[in-house]
């Protein structure tokens, strides 16, 4: 099944931020990095502008559902079409909302630095991963990597936020996940941790001392201060 969006405007009647043409090019260009959803018309050069995207939608599912979803996803779609013109308008929400957090910051992010295979588990926790996702190397291989989203700060002076990471970063690394469609266990050999505020005192030292020693090196940390400079990096439309 196929839900068709069409969004038709005259020029004169557009008050948005950005010009109606560069808007609607920039929700096109977007849509490479987002599944399940394809530009099968789109007009810029008339009075009338307009754009028609398509969503594919599984075979059975319930439609109110399959409508309220592709909803929910069209409007990470604008957002990272407008990051993709001004920059990152950062949310306070982002500090409180997790899932907020990975659908409309991380999982875009993720896929505009070129990673494959990009899934966001959606709170079904994969062993202490949110996301997990792939690189091609220089030697033909896949390298795999695990990453765990966090609201807010991580303290070192909270005992239990670090045991908690520590928990989830062994299980992040001992136990394989399964990709879509492949019987294949993957084991990651990076994990990374992403917070949307930062890492308050010496909570990175602490969790680097007691990670396990074979694993040193293959632990990264992501503050808002860094995604914000990954965003600037690999989103951000270059003029």
């Amino acid at each position: 099944m196929v839900l068709t969006f069409r969004c038709h405007t005259p020029n004169k009647y557009w008050e948005g931020q950005y010009g109606l043409a560069v808007y609607l090019a920039s929700i096109r260009d977007e849509l490479q990095h987002h599944e399940n959803w394809k530009v099968t018309e789109i007009e810029l050069e008339d009075d009338w502008k307009g754009i028609t995207l398509e969503r594919t939608v599984a075979f059975g599912d319930p439609l109110q559902a399959a409508i309220l979803a592709a909803a929910a996803d069209l409007k990470v779609v604008l957002h990272s079409a407008e990051v993709a013109l001004s920059g990152l308008p950062w949310s306070d929400k982002y500090l409180t909302d997790e899932d907020l957090f990975c659908r409309e910051l991380l999982h875009p992010l993720l896929r505009r630095m070129g990673f494959l295979f990009v899934r966001y588990t959606h709170g079904a926790r994969e062993y202490g991963k949110d996301f997990t996702f792939s690189e091609s190397t220089a030697f033909g291989h896949y390298r795999h990597y695990g990453l765990q989203a966090k609201a807010g700060d991580v303290s070192g002076g909270v005992k239990a936020d670090i045991d908690e990471l520590l928990g989830q970063i062994a299980d992040a690394f001992a136990m394989p996940y399964y990709d879509l469609g492949s019987k294949e266990p993957r084991y990651i050999s990076t994990f990374i941790i992403a917070v949307s505020g930062k890492f308050t005192a010496n909570a990175r030292e602490k969790i680097a001392e007691k990670v396990a020693r074979g694993l040193v090196g293959s632990v990264y940390f992501l503050d808002r201060e860094m995604i914000s400079e990954l965003v600037e990096r690999y989103w951000k439309a270059r003029k």
